[in-house]
Parts: C-alpha cells; sequence; structure tokens
C-alpha cells in the first residue's frame, strides 16, 4: 500500500524533519540549540532522558540582541498537554541519519516577521509529532503561542500560490485506525494557513491538491483490488477518497463509489479485517464520520 503507508515519510521528506522511530534515543544529557533568521534568534535548551523523554525544555527568543517576552516564561511544556515529556527532535535525531533542528523560523504571515517553531515528538509506534509556534504580538509586545498536535504524519512548510506565505501541509489523522489498521488507514491530505495566531484549514482552496491527492488514493485502491489477500484494506482507502470528493463537492461521487463497492462485496467481513460496521452499516457509519469531521456538511 505505497500511497498509505508512505503517507508520513512523504511529509517528512518535504521538509526533512522527519518524525523519529520509536526506537530512536539519542544522547542523554544537556542539549543546546540555536537558530537566527534576520533579527530573530532562537535558542532551545532540554535535558534528553531514555525513551524518548525530555525535561526542562525552554525557549529564549532575541529581537534585535533584546530578550523577547514568552508565555509561562519560554517554558515549553507548560500547559501543553500534548507536550509533557515529549522530547525536540533534534536530540533524537543525533545518531540517526542526517541530523535535524527541533527549531524553524518562518514567516508563516507574510509580514515581515518570522514565527519560532518548536517540534516535539512524544514516542510510539504510530504517535505523536508536535509543534509550538510562537507568533509575535505586537500590541502586546510578546510572543503568544499555539500548540499543534499532528499525530503520526508530521507536517511540511509549503508556499503554495494563492496564500500570503509558507502553509502547513499534513495527512488528517484522525482516519486512522477508523475504519482499518493503521498501515491500511489512509488519510486525506490537508493543508493550514497561520493566521490570527490560530490554523485555519485552507484545503479546499487548492482543488488541484485535492485532484493530486484523490488520483494516487485511487491507485491504492487499485491496487488493493489487484490483490485479493488485501481486499480488507478496501474499507480503509474508501473514506480518505470519499473525504476528497466532498473537498471537490462531489459527494454524490462517493456515495456511488461505496455503493458500488458494496454490490462488488468489497464492504463485508474479509480475513485481516478490524473495522466494526460492514456493508451498509459501515456505509453510514462512514457518512457520519466525514459529517463529524467537518468534510459532509
Amino acid at each position: 500500500m505505497p500511497r498509505i503507508i508512505a503517507a508520513a515519510a512523504l511529509v517528512a521528506a518535504l521538509l526533512a524533519l522527519s518524525a523519529p522511530t520509536a526506537g530512536a534515543q539519542g544522547t542523554p544529557g544537556p542539549h543546546t540549540e540555536t537558530k537566527t533568521s534576520g533579527a530573530v534568534t532562537a535558542t532551545l535548551t532540554y535535558r534528553l532522558k531514555r525513551f524518548i523523554q525530555a525535561t526542562n525544555v525552554r525557549l529564549a527568543v532575541t529581537r534585535g540582541g533584546a530578550p523577547a517576552t514568552l508565555p509561562s516564561g519560554g517554558d515549553v511544556a507548560a500547559g501543553c498537554r500534548f507536550c509533557k515529556g515529549a522530547a525536540p527532535i533534534g536530540g533524537l535525531s543525533e545518531g540517526g541519519g542526517e541530523p535535524v533542528s527541533s527549531l524553524t523560523i518562518a514567516d508563516l504571515t507574510g509580514d515581515g516577521d518570522p514565527e519560532v517553531i518548536v517540534d516535539l515528538f512524544t514516542g510510539g509506534a504510530h504517535c505523536c509529532s508536535v509543534s509550538v509556534i510562537y507568533g509575535w504580538d505586537a500590541a502586546t509586545n510578546a510572543y503568544r503561542r499555539l500548540d499543534q498536535l499532528w499525530g503520526d504524519p508530521g507536517y511540511s512548510l509549503a508556499d503554495l500560490p494563492g496564500g500570503p506565505a509558507q502553509e502547513l501541509v499534513t495527512f488528517d489523522d484522525r482516519f486512522a485506525y477508523a475504519f482499518c489498521a493503521y498501515v491500511c488507514s489512509a488519510m486525506p491530505e490537508q493543508i493550514w494557513r497561520y493566521q490570527d495566531f490560530g490554523l485555519v484549514n485552507v484545503t479546499r482552496e487548492y482543488p488541484d491538491r485535492i485532484r493530486a491527492d484523490l488520483r494516487a488514493l485511487r491507485g491504492s485502491l487499485r491496487q488493493a483490488r489487484r490483490h485479493r489477500d488485501e481486499g480488507f484494506s478496501i474499507k480503509g482507502i474508501l473514506p480518505a477518497i470519499c473525504a476528497d470528493l466532498y473537498l471537490l463537492d462531489r459527494g454524490s461521487a462517493c456515495r456511488r463509489e461505496l455503493n458500488a463497492a458494496l454490490r462488488r462485496g468489497e464492504l463485508k467481513k474479509r480475513p485481516g479485517d478490524i473495522a466494526e460496521k460492514y456493508g451498509r452499516a459501515y456505509i453510514r457509519s462512514l457518512l457520519t464520520f466525514l459529517t463529524k469531521t467537518g468534510y459532509r456538511t
């Protein structure tokens, strides 16, 4: 299932920021990372422990050489339920392939004042990448923070047409395990824009990317149909296909696809299947899921 299994790897390659594997450890002890862009310098300090954990993760930022005010005095884990114990990815990448940085300084709004991103990894077989995004608030003369849990896929920065600056591209981790085991859970692409100190889903603004994602998913569906021992994975691919179709305002095409799969017998229980619903109950469950996740209105 190349399109499905490779989703997280593709995101990581685009960013050159791959989430460490569950076996990654890094060197225990104190670590310091620094990155500068223009007048902004960010310094991240932390103590790496064993088993993909870190303590005392702190960020300091200077602007034009002067210390900037950060939420919670720069304590990255403060107030973030995803971040406690999570390790900066730079420390975990030591000795395991190409080094990466836990810090990114990038202008996400196009105003010439870059944001600072701290990337963390919680550990686990399929989880979790976390980003803490710090944006400068000129009204308060201080930084504001946003905590974003990406799940397993992570994200990439991409300067897409039509936006003010770089967007954050990921795959929708809510589809993982929803209708199939992780390895056969296809996830539709998502595109987020940092705006007013929050993230706005702007995927619908990029129909060409949605169509490209849909083509790739259909390729995975054809492969699953060719290999009888992968038939159970069809129920993990159809939700992502339908998500893309609804994003393109083609909901009727989704329902035709589901009814065709029902007639082929592809929605029956198969060996290796972990789906909780089958047949017409599967279709009802899938459409309800797409409504709850905002694809179907």
